[in-house]
């Protein structure tokens, strides 16, 4: 899988999802959930999670700025990308 970007916190869940389904006892499951489906959610969990690019998070692009100095470092300091996600 390629393509998919996780900020740290989506990784995380994701993780704590396949920590809960890891710990679910089979013989409280309806009965039209089977084994099978849940060891196929897991192991489509953890593929997600080793293919994942996991991206850091900035709160404004007034922390990313424009000039070109500015940007070879950021290519530095960000060299997969970033996401700007006000907060």
């Amino acid at each position: 899988m390629k393509g998919i970007y996780l900020t740290q916190e989506g990784k995380q869940e994701i993780e704590a999802k396949i920590a809960e389904l890891e710990g679910t006892n089979i013989h409280l499951m309806k009965p039209s959930h089977t084994l099978g489906s849940l060891e196929g959610r897991i192991s489509a969990l953890k593929e997600i999670l080793s293919s994942a690019t996991i991206l850091p998070v900035e709160e404004s692009w007034n922390n990313i700025s424009n000039n070109t100095f500015d940007r070879a470092n950021n290519s530095e300091i960000y060299p997969q990308g970033v996401i700007i996600q006000p907060k």
